[in-house]
């Protein structure tokens, strides 16, 4: 199953029917920016994170971060966060218990807006989470 990502573009709705999709690809996904985020910073932003993913493929840390949006949909593994000034990032999809317990801390994060801290794999997904 391809991976579904949260649409970077205006607020609203595309697509009624359940399997429908913005751009299509039979995956739902949402269709606004996180609340922080610019069109033009994520621009930026995304192209130096693939260029980075690609170039090395490593493990990163970001520290110090908020949480200000989340996004999940009825399909197996697929939840999102939105990180402020980052924009949305995956959750790690390897397990239905590594999921749960990373939304959960996402949610938890976001109602606090407490600061987090995560570890991000060259596949662009967060691993591993801590909320302070």
């Amino acid at each position: 199953m391809a991976d579904t990502k949260p649409k970077e573009s205006v607020l609203g709705t595309r697509g009624a029917g359940p399997g429908s999709t913005p751009g299509g690809g039979g995956l739902a996904a949402p269709v606004a920016l996180p609340p922080s985020v610019s069109g033009a910073a994520l621009a930026t932003t995304a192209a130096a994170a693939t260029a980075t993913r690609a170039a090395f493929a490593a493990t990163t840390w970001s520290s110090g971060r908020t949480v200000d949006a989340l996004w999940t949909i009825n399909e197996n593994r697929n939840a999102w966060i939105g990180v402020a000034g980052v924009g949305w990032v995956k959750l790690a999809n390897n397990s239905d218990t590594a999921i749960v317990a990373l939304t959960a801390l996402g949610a938890s994060a976001k109602l606090t807006q407490a600061s987090v801290s995560y570890r991000q794999e060259g596949d662009g997904m967060i691993h591993e989470m801590y909320v302070f």
